[in-house]
């Protein structure tokens, strides 16, 4: 009888990328957890910037040029995100397409 890693990852139909992913440390999984809660909070950074530019009606000093290219470099790490099966990169990089989105068609717009 094995003991081995591979054997009981084999035999009890774990997947061995998310066996990989547990950690034996608690502050590991702890942030592990925590990062979603960045994931959500570090794109509404960006909300304040398209409230402003909807509710003055006014996009001056925005480049539309940069929030593009914004959206650019957030849609490339969302399909990185995709691509590896990613939870928190692909959570953190919707919203920031989101909100970048908003911002780049308000300084479109006005």
């Amino acid at each position: 009888m094995s003991l081995s890693l591979h054997h009981f990852i084999h035999t009890h139909n774990v997947d061995e990328e998310k066996f990989e992913r547990l950690h034996t440390k608690k502050y590991v999984r702890f942030f592990d957890k925590f990062i979603f809660l960045i994931a959500f909070i570090g794109p509404l950074a960006t909300a304040p910037q398209a409230f402003q530019i909807f509710i003055t009606h006014n996009a001056s000093g925005v480049s539309a040029v940069t929030w593009l290219f914004y959206d650019f470099v957030q849609l490339s790490w969302l399909l990185y995100g995709i691509a590896h099966r990613d939870k928190p990169i692909i959570l953190s990089n919707i919203f920031w397409v989101f909100w970048q989105t908003l911002v780049l068609i308000g300084a479109i717009i006005y």
